[in-house]
């Protein structure tokens, strides 16, 4: 299908750190990184509006004689404190693993477009064909599969109405608390001009997690027999995609809370871990399992998220750690249970008990992340993923136009994930976003309105 609106390629160009500033480096691959090498990598779309003022409309020409420069300037600065970004993804000449690789003149893509589109139909919550968000969307560009880049970038102006920044990061460089990182520092760059206010530096001292290296090589055998296509096959959605936003705010979050407690009978009971996450994710896990009928309901169905692994390890590293150190979180259960009235006390049970069991020790069972996913893909059982935290505050990312009006991350579609994300205009609320055919989507939209509605009466 062709994009349902006009996009005018504007310029396409490469941005560099500071000539000579930084010196060529490696990063050797972790345990944690080894993880993404051969998967896809994350896209998110940051929405930004233009101050509603009739006297003061941006044009696309006022864009690229004053925004596009301190866009393009704040970018260069933020890439030598980010400097893996503008390298590669290769192989080390000393013993032909993988690694991270920056040489001076590295750089990254950065394609500037102009859209006829209706801005905000775009950054709606409403259902969407990916079809008209995917002409924003950066690629990658890979010429050489020994040599990756590792960020591209795209930024797409409204005219009069806002601009879209697109971001495309191959995931082996960097997990979401890494990525929002960069975003944020390069935001605040261009909207002080001044490099020297970022006072969270990103750490990369490898040798914290060097003790980790007889399991990196494991998996490393693991994946070297590991078809990408069939897991992706398996996880991608049957038509094409639609993706829309859900909220749930943070009263609703309290009620959820109030009734699945008072619904555990039993007081000696251990008490189950039930943050807002925890809540969110299983409410949308049975809206997610009742929208799919009765293909699911006599099956075991799978939930996987990620844990922030910075300061559960032992010793635990820095939280401005760049790099990936997530770990992989999964729980199951039955289908008939999930798409109960009462379902989301079993998963909420589900997910919490994963979470508390991280308490003893947060890497248990990391030999088997690999083959169990790859194995539950290929059984064709459920699987829900999640992108994406909260803690991420990506509503934070203000390049000095405002906060975005929306952060929409597009990747999600690839593998029908969920994302999960802090909600712009509500402290403790959680936005989700959902990726599912249309048929699907409008069955999980009905279940998820009206069992908020039922939340409330």
């Amino acid at each position: 299908m062709a994009p349902l609106h006009n996009v005018k390629l504007l310029e396409v160009s490469r941005v560099s750190p500071p000539p000579s500033s930084i010196t060529d480096a490696s990063l050797p691959i972790t345990l944690f990184d080894v993880v993404w090498l051969q998967l896809p990598p994350v896209q998110r779309l940051f929405f930004y509006q233009f101050p509603q003022n009739p006297d003061n409309t941006i044009t696309t020409t006022h864009f690229i004689n004053t925004l596009l420069p301190k866009l393009k300037h704040s970018l260069s600065l933020s890439l030598r404190l980010f400097f893996p970004l503008a390298g590669n993804l290769t192989r080390s000449p000393n013993n032909g693993e993988h690694e991270i690789r920056y040489v001076n003149g590295d750089s990254v893509s950065f394609t500037v477009a102009e859209s006829d589109a209706d801005f905000h139909l775009l950054m709606a919550n409403h259902p969407r064909d990916v079809m008209e968000l995917h002409p924003l969307v950066p690629q990658l560009p890979v010429s050489d599969p020994q040599n990756q880049p590792l960020l591209a970038l795209q930024v797409t102006i409204f005219p009069d109405s806002g601009i879209c920044i697109g971001t495309c990061i191959h995931h082996a460089v960097a997990d979401g608390s890494s990525s929002m990182h960069f975003m944020k520092s390069w935001a605040s760059i261009c909207q002080s001009g001044d490099e020297s206010l970022i006072r969270s530096r990103p750490f990369y001292d490898r040798s914290v997690a060097a003790y980790l290296d007889g399991l990196k090589r494991l998996m490393l055998d693991q994946i070297a027999n590991f078809k990408r296509d069939q897991v992706s096959d398996s996880l991608k959605a049957r038509a094409t995609p639609f993706l829309a936003t859900f909220i749930i705010g943070r009263a609703d979050i309290e009620t959820l809370r109030r009734r699945i407690l008072a619904r555990r009978c039993d007081a000696s009971q251990k008490p189950i871990h039930c943050s807002s996450f925890v809540l969110t994710c299983a409410y949308v896990w049975v809206c997610l399992i009742r929208s799919r009928g009765d293909d699911v309901r006599d099956k075991n169905v799978h939930f996987y998220f990620p844990v922030d692994c910075r300061a559960r390890l032992v010793p635990p590293i820095p939280a401005t750690y760049f790099g990936n150190c997530i770990g992989c979180c999964r729980c199951h259960a039955k289908g008939n249970d999930l798409a109960t009235e009462d379902g989301v006390g079993p998963a909420s049970e589900a997910i919490g008990r994963t979470i508390q069991a991280l308490d003893g020790g947060v890497l248990n069972g990391v030999e088997t992340w690999i083959p169990e996913f790859v194995s539950t893909a290929a059984s064709g059982e459920r699987i829900v993923t999640v992108a994406g935290s909260p803690k991420f505050r990506v509503y934070d990312t203000d390049f000095g136009w405002g906060r975005p009006v929306k952060v929409e991350v597009f990747s999600i579609q690839e593998a029908g994930a969920i994302s999960v994300a802090d909600t712009r205009d509500e402290e403790g609320g959680i936005e989700v976003g959902v990726s599912l055919p249309k048929g699907e989507m409008d069955r999980f939209a009905s279940l998820f309105v009206e069992g908020l509605k039922n939340l409330r009466s």
